[in-house]
């Protein structure tokens, strides 16, 4: 039996794109599947799935980035998987020592690397670009070494085509659940409960969004739920430059709490800043929050991104917005609290979509085929 193991750095252990959804076609499939991070938890078998943890753990961010390598080497050996999929870019030189042992190395590029260390709040502003380049450069000598790579939407999968043929795109659509059902006369009931779920931070415009429902004064009623991590830096930001009067934090929930969230709303924003990690304009499929509105039946309100702005006018399933422009995001929440019969309609058209088009059973396919190619 093909041994495989994911080698995960910054993820949760049960984060949805490696553990729900890669790790489990894996192990469906038939191959035997393990996740090695460095999370300080203790070891577990969880739905099937081995997982271990380093025994080196750094609180720090930074410290695991520069000491990813040793944190894991001795590990990884020990596991001695036939393929080794990695998740994180500090992990490559981790691949590079793997792959001279004989092993089979595939990389997740989750983000785009040298792109998105241009807009890190945490890298002094004088560092970046230098930084960004040389990023560009380690890519290009390193990737080219491992069997295949992965990526999540077209904008970095066509730059990674540049520097290797083994590139193929995964997206982050959602696992089906057909026990996502919602009626008329149950949104209808729902208070007027608008949401947000993500990492809170700069570029999710969370001062544009909260100006605009502030601006709401003759809609009874309303609240702002967000939940998800939330620098304190940033919170007080927010506190400075916006009205909080209306805004629930929730903080980070369980995965089992999300349908709960999802649940008591009636629209679901993604309104983020247009970035060079998400291709500026263009945007990104990856972001799993915009799919997972649709799944749940929610109309959404997003930024005009090119692919999604393509999702939404041929579905029908929410309203596109500049994201710094407050007096937009106000029209396009005001359309949703005033029609709610026209919003449900945009819910459901989301939701077919899903169903038909946007899920994770169509790129399962995608996936394990790549790892047929490795069968032993």
């Amino acid at each position: 039996m093909v041994k495989i193991c994911h080698i995960i750095s910054g993820f949760f252990r049960n984060d949805t794109r490696i553990f729900d959804k890669q790790c489990k076609s894996l192990l469906k499939e038939g191959y035997d599947v393990c996740i090695l991070t460095n999370d300080g938890i203790h070891d577990e078998i969880k739905d099937g799935i081995k997982i271990y943890s380093s025994d080196k753990f750094y609180q720090k961010r930074l410290s695991t980035i520069l000491k990813a390598k040793s944190i894991f080497i001795e590990k990884a050996i020990e596991i001695n998987a036939d393929i080794y999929q990695l998740h994180g870019p500090e992990l490559i030189p981790l691949g590079l020592r793997l792959k001279k042992l004989g092993k089979i190395i595939f990389y997740d590029a989750h983000e785009d690397l040298p792109r998105q260390i241009l807009e890190k709040g945490w890298i002094p502003v004088l560092f970046r670009k230098p930084l960004s380049i040389a990023s560009e450069l380690y890519l290009k000598y390193s990737l080219r070494k491992f069997d295949e790579i992965f990526s999540v939407t077209p904008h970095i999968v066509d730059k990674l085509k540049k520097l290797t043929d083994s590139v193929t795109m995964v997206t982050n659509y959602p696992i089906i659940d057909h026990n996502d059902t919602l009626s008329f006369n149950e949104y209808i009931l729902r208070e007027n409960i608008i949401c947000y779920s993500g990492t809170v931070y700069l570029g999710s415009n969370q001062e544009y969004i909260i100006n605009a429902i502030a601006n709401i004064d003759n809609i009874d009623n309303i609240n702002y739920h967000i939940a998800g991590y939330i620098d304190e830096e940033y919170y007080k930001t927010l506190s400075t430059v916006c009205s909080l009067q209306k805004v629930t934090f929730l903080g980070r929930i369980a995965k089992t709490q999300m349908r709960e969230f999802y649940q008591k709303a009636v629209v679901g924003l993604a309104i983020h800043d247009y970035a060079h990690n998400l291709g500026h304009k263009v945007g990104s499929l990856g972001s799993t929050k915009f799919f997972e509105y649709m799944k749940v039946g929610l109309p959404i309100i997003c930024s005009d991104f090119d692919l999604w702005s393509e999702i939404i006018k041929k579905y029908n399933c929410g309203i596109c917005v500049q994201p710094n422009n407050i007096e937009q995001i106000e029209s396009a929440i005001r359309f949703i609290l005033e029609d709610k019969e026209k919003a449900y309609e945009m819910g459901q058209n989301g939701k077919n979509a899903i169903l038909t088009e946007f899920n994770w059973s169509a790129q399962e396919r995608i996936y394990l085929k790549v790892f047929s190619k490795y069968c032993f």
